[in-house]
């Protein structure tokens, strides 16, 4: 029996031992999971704030497990939650009360723990922490829609009406959205224009290339909007021969807790085609400082009373470097500003030259348009014909200061569309342009064959003129010989040359007689005459 006591009692610490082990291998493979815990903050002070966490086994979403979130913040007056489920991702939402927890920054942390053996072991897999801030004032951004889309730079057209809107983050939006009333004031270049209830502005800037400074103010009140009294007026009737008397009505009007300037002749509409003067253009190159809100600055807001600008005297918290006012629980405010340049979108877009080109020609077109500066232009070459849809973009554009370029290309294909892509900060155009490359069969011209047959007859005038003229003069060109043999003239004296004449002459000096001093003059015979000595 003690055996087997001994038995039982080492089968159960094996037992202890193996679930040791197992929650000890369990709690080393914890280690392989990660947390990500995220909030969609900043909140204004009264908002709601949600917290996300979510659990990660390598680099997917965590299944098969069951996990308890413990939640907290570091917070004056201390929120917690605990949470068992089975997903790998768990939420908290919590609404900070405007008259509790002051504007600042905060900390929420969630720890997690994983549970085996049907929760009978639980052990920590991880942690996380995340910071978010509580703003005194509504969060948001102010948005500028042109033609139905929203610019994404603080360049605006000329050509068209500004809608100017405010942006609230979805939790303050909410958030106002209980408040019984809720106003934006609107300001450019800190010029009052009235007031909106949606969050819109129109407005039209119709000089290019000026800078303007528009501002927005949201007031949320959240002061209750006591109900109409009405006193039933009571009804005495006098018997006849009497004076009746109707007793008066009287009517309580509610307190109004729509806050509103103190001015004259001020709309509570805005009209949706407003232009700017030349008065508020001086203003609209100063400086706006968003941090430098101090209670002594003030304000210079001016406004317009029957189409003129005159100066407001009342204030605005934010606006124009104007006094903050005192918090208070019941409202909230937000100021929301943005600095705009104006732009002339690009048109008339021109493109001359010849887009018929022989194979071989250079192909040169000049392109031209008008609009504000800062253009950037690309060029692309595609075969055959186009249907341009607009969305056509190039991967490098060439910046111009005037909208002025050539386009000079080799083309080879027969039909090739050039898509000519000319842009700046507001307005964006794509012309497409056709070349189309032709062929000629070249037939001979007729001065091919004109100017060899005029040349040709010339050639044979100039000839026969010039043989003519030679015959007709031709007198002037003989030699005449001067003959200065005085003697007799013998026709008949044959020419003889040197030699012979040197060996007629030894043959003579020999065969003379001996009368030498004869003065007789020989007679030649006839035929014998001497030549040239040369």
């Amino acid at each position: 029996m003690a055996i087997k006591n001994e038995n039982n009692v080492k089968g159960g610490m094996k037992q202890i031992v193996s679930i040791f082990y197992y929650i000890l291998a369990l709690g080393t493979l914890a280690n392989g999971y990660k947390i990500s815990l995220v909030n969609d903050g900043p909140i204004v002070a009264g908002a709601t704030i949600n917290f996300t966490v979510s659990v990660f086994d390598e680099d997917a979403l965590a299944t098969g497990i069951n996990l308890k979130y413990a939640w907290e913040d570091e917070s004056i007056h201390h929120h917690t939650r605990l949470a068992e489920n089975q997903n790998a991702t768990d939420s908290w939402v919590i609404t900070y009360n405007a008259s509790v927890y002051p504007f600042g920054h905060y900390v929420v942390q969630v720890v997690i723990e994983k549970c085996v053996m049907w929760d009978a072991f639980c052990f920590e897999i991880g942690s996380a922490r995340t910071e978010f801030e509580i703003t005194e004032t509504l969060n948001g951004a102010l948005k500028l829609n042109q033609n139905n889309k929203t610019r994404s730079n603080d360049f605006v057209s000329n050509a068209e009406t500004v809608i100017h809107e405010v942006d609230l983050k979805k939790s303050d939006l909410d958030y106002v959205k209980t408040a019984p009333t809720v106003l934006t004031y609107w300001f450019v270049d800190c010029t009052y224009y009235g007031i909106t209830t949606d969050f819109k502005f129109a407005y039209n800037y119709t000089v290019a290339d000026e800078i303007h400074f528009v501002e927005a103010l949201v007031m949320a009140d959240f002061t209750p909007i006591p109900p109409t009294t009405t006193v039933a007026p009571s009804t005495t009737t006098v018997k006849p021969n009497s004076t009746t008397v109707t007793p008066a009505t009287t009517t309580i009007q509610p307190n109004s807790t729509t806050i509103k300037p103190i001015t004259t002749s001020i709309p509570t509409t805005i009209s949706p085609n407003v232009t700017t003067t030349s008065t508020s253009k001086s203003v609209a190159r100063r400086s706006i400082d968003n941090s430098a809100k101090n209670n002594n600055v003030t304000s210079k807001i001016s406004t317009l009373v029957d189409g003129k600008l005159v100066a407001y005297n009342g204030s605005f918290p934010f606006v124009c470097n104007g006094s903050q006012l005192t918090s208070s629980s019941m409202k909230t405010f937000g100021h929301f500003f943005k600095k705009i340049e104006v732009k002339a979108p690009l048109s008339n877009v021109n493109v001359n030259g010849n887009n018929w080109i022989q194979p071989g020609d250079l192909l040169s077109l000049k392109v031209s348009c008008t609009g504000s500066k800062n253009i950037d232009y690309c060029v692309n070459y595609l075969r055959g014909e186009y249907n341009v849809t607009g969305n056509e973009t190039c991967g490098i554009y060439e910046r111009l200061d005037t909208c002025s370029f050539r386009i000079k290309r080799y083309l080879w294909h027969p039909k090739t569309t050039i898509l000519i892509i000319i842009k700046n900060e507001v307005s964006k155009i794509v012309t497409p342009v056709t070349v189309n490359i032709y062929k000629v069969n070249k037939q001979p011209q007729l001065s091919v064959i004109v100017v060899p047959v005029v040349f040709t007859l010339v050639a044979v005038v100039l000839i026969v003129f010039g043989v003519a003229y030679y015959i007709q003069n031709r007198s002037r060109f003989i030699i005449e010989v001067a003959d200065f043999n005085f003697g007799q003239q013998y026709s008949d004296m044959e020419y003889k040359t040197f030699r012979e004449r040197l060996r007629d002459s030894f043959a003579y000096a020999f065969s003379r007689g001996p009368n030498h001093g004869s003065s007789e003059v020989p007679v030649w015979p006839p035929g014998q005459k001497y030549g040239s000595m040369t």
